[in-house]
């Protein structure tokens, strides 16, 4: 029952954490572009900073072990890159004056995504075998589907930026519907009841960032991407799922008792 009660609370702080960054940024919006960059910014690095930390205190939990510990440092890593680069973004901007895209921001950006391709794939792992042929072919053809609107945009559109910031511009959709191949088939797995909450948190907050990206695109190609533009709050809100989703897993481990195999690590369905 306490368990329960703390996974409601947790849920509703969510929600109210998900209401508050739309709203202060839709605030500052209102207020003017300068008012949204400089709000939006500073927004990002403490939202990012937190999942950084509570990225290490998982991985401190899992001391490398098994499928999971390995998944949750290459977890780590990712957030440690996303983490640089929106610092650097902030820096550009709000330092420098400057343009941050392209910068080297983008490189810690990418780099983020190999990073989470194979945190998927090693907590994917242990219930690759629930996960059926029409679940993963599913999960392709939806992923084909969300990235045809940004291959399109790429050869038929007349963006308004060079070949390099298309090509980088682009890049982001591609990736995303690389990691969204694993992250629906974990969606998919929610509805069997084979993963738990932790799981469908940070595979929806994969989902944002692909919509985040798509929308990122279509801005940057039509000269109308201003940071706090609507894309930013996607991804605001995806850094969120990641930062509950991993803080609901960290709650789990620190009430089960798991049996440690030095071989295997933490490995039982509960992690899941």
């Amino acid at each position: 029952m306490q368990v329960q009660r703390s996974t409601n609370e947790a849920q509703k702080f969510l929600l109210l954490s998900i209401i508050s960054v739309g709203f202060v940024i839709v605030l500052a919006t209102l207020l003017g572009k300068e008012a949204a960059k400089t709000v939006t910014d500073f927004t990002y690095i403490p939202v990012t900073g937190m999942l950084v930390v509570l990225s290490i205190v998982i991985s401190l939990r899992f001391r490398r072990s098994g499928n999971h510990g390995k998944a949750w440092l290459f977890f780590l890593g990712t957030t440690i890159s996303w983490f640089i680069a929106e610092t650097l973004w902030t820096v550009y901007e709000l330092v420098y004056d400057v343009n941050p895209f392209p910068s080297l921001a983008d490189i810690f950006f990418i780099i983020g995504y190999p990073l989470i391709f194979c945190f998927l794939m090693y907590y994917l792992k242990p219930v690759r075998k629930a996960a059926s042929r029409n679940i993963v072919i599913g999960s392709i053809l939806v992923s084909i589907a969300i990235l045809i609107p940004s291959i399109y945009m790429t050869y038929n559109f007349d963006p308004k930026v060079s070949l390099f910031e298309n090509i980088l511009a682009t890049s982001y959709p591609v990736a995303d519907s690389i990691i969204l191949i694993p992250a629906l088939v974990g969606v998919f797995l929610f509805f069997k009841g084979e993963v738990n909450l932790t799981w469908s948190l940070i595979c929806l907050g994969i989902i944002l960032q692909s919509v985040g990206d798509t929308s990122f695109q279509f801005a940057t190609f039509t000269n109308t991407y201003y940071t706090g533009h609507p894309s930013d709050i996607v991804f605001l809100w995806s850094y969120l799922l990641f930062s509950f989703g991993v803080y609901d897993h960290i709650k789990i481990f620190k009430k089960t008792k798991l049996p440690y195999n030095s071989k295997k690590g933490f490995e039982t369905s509960l992690d899941l």
